[in-house]
């Protein structure tokens, strides 16, 4: 693929501005030589991109024919702005057909769209039947029958989203990539917003409560993934994609991206640590609270939301990203100090 011209969504939020960053420091020729433009919604974001060089577009993912059009400039769409959002996913891949149609220059377009692990996690204060916890390996596992089948049980809108964006790429002859991050930590490279999700959400919860706080017995895991390494698997991902080598799927393209793991329990036994040396805390005390009080703390009123996000078990196997290469970096020891560090961010401000 010569000069392959490449958009990137999302790029003033902390996954996608952190993996902007990682593809314009890139040592790999091919990743280097690429075009890169950003779609953002404010002006004053659009104004330091191009005082960086990059190419800036003013849109609302909600405006799907102004997306379109903008997709079909390009032949790679790295989606990181929203993983909920069906239609904006679905115009960003009709909008690459629409663009390859006009052209000879690529064999194929591609989108890689950012989702989330909580699509898979069980459900362990509500404890339907037919939900198990489940170790899942991106290689091994069916990913896609599998959600499949749970969407069938009850829709879920990140979920939603993966099985739309795999359909979509497949009726457009588009080649789509499927992100499914875990708990991301640490402190993102990009423009904009450098700080995660999950994390800083706890953390105001544990000043306001005076201790950490976890859902009833907190034995629900996640894997976590520092956002250097996340962003050293999606450099690894486009520089094989600009090379036309073959990347490994299972039977659809979804990859997990995973290091660590911790309890819920033992997440908030860390940030109590952490909250305590940062002098934010007065003791090393977590304390449980149950599922309703979580929802109006953490989870904007979604019960189901929140107890995907904030208390199940949801843990994965990257075999697929070690395949390829991908190793992480980061250690136990650098998850510890990033508590740390997200306790003094919110108590800076």
């Amino acid at each position: 693929m010569t000069n392959p011209k490449i958009l990137v969504t999302g790029a003033s939020g902390y996954v996608g501005g952190t993996v902007l960053s990682q593809f314009l420091s890139s040592s790999i020729a091919e990743i280097k030589n690429a075009s890169y433009s950003v779609l953002v919604r404010k002006q004053e974001q659009a104004d330091q991109y191009a005082s960086q060089g990059i190419t800036a577009h003013l849109a609302g993912l909600e405006d799907q024919a102004a997306v379109r059009q903008l997709a079909s400039q390009f032949d790679i769409i790295v989606h990181a702005a929203d993983s909920t959002n069906v239609a904006a996913a679905e115009a960003l891949i009709y909008g690459l057909r629409d663009g390859a149609q006009k052209s000879a220059k690529i064999t194929k377009p591609c989108l890689i769209h950012l989702s989330g692990v909580s699509s898979l996690g069980d459900r362990p204060v509500s404890k339907p039947s037919t939900i198990i916890s489940h170790e899942f390996s991106d290689k091994r596992d069916d990913i896609y029958s599998y959600m499949k089948w749970r969407e069938s049980l009850k829709p879920y809108t990140q979920r939603t989203t993966d099985l739309a964006v795999i359909d979509a790429g497949e009726k457009a002859d588009v080649q789509t990539y499927v992100i499914k991050a875990p708990r991301i930590y640490g402190r993102g490279t990009g423009m904009f917003n450098r700080k995660s999700v999950h994390i800083p959400v706890l953390i105001s919860g544990a000043i306001a409560a005076g201790r950490p706080e976890y859902i009833a017995d907190g034995a629900g895991v996640w894997d976590d993934v520092h956002i250097l390494d996340l962003a050293n698997f999606y450099e690894l991902l486009l520089g094989k994609i600009l090379k036309n080598e073959s990347i490994p799927t299972g039977t659809k393209p979804f990859f997990f991206v995973q290091s660590i793991r911790h309890s819920w329990k033992e997440l908030a036994e860390g940030l109590a640590k952490a909250g305590v040396k940062s002098g934010a805390l007065k003791a090393e005390e977590t304390c449980s609270i149950g599922l309703s009080e979580a929802t109006e703390k953490y989870g904007s009123g979604d019960t189901g939301l929140t107890e995907v996000a904030f208390a199940s078990s949801s843990v994965t196997k990257a075999d697929l990203a070690l395949e390829m290469g991908w190793t992480s970096q980061k250690t136990e020891a650098d998850f510890q100090q990033s508590l740390l560090d997200d306790f003094k961010a919110a108590t800076s401000c």
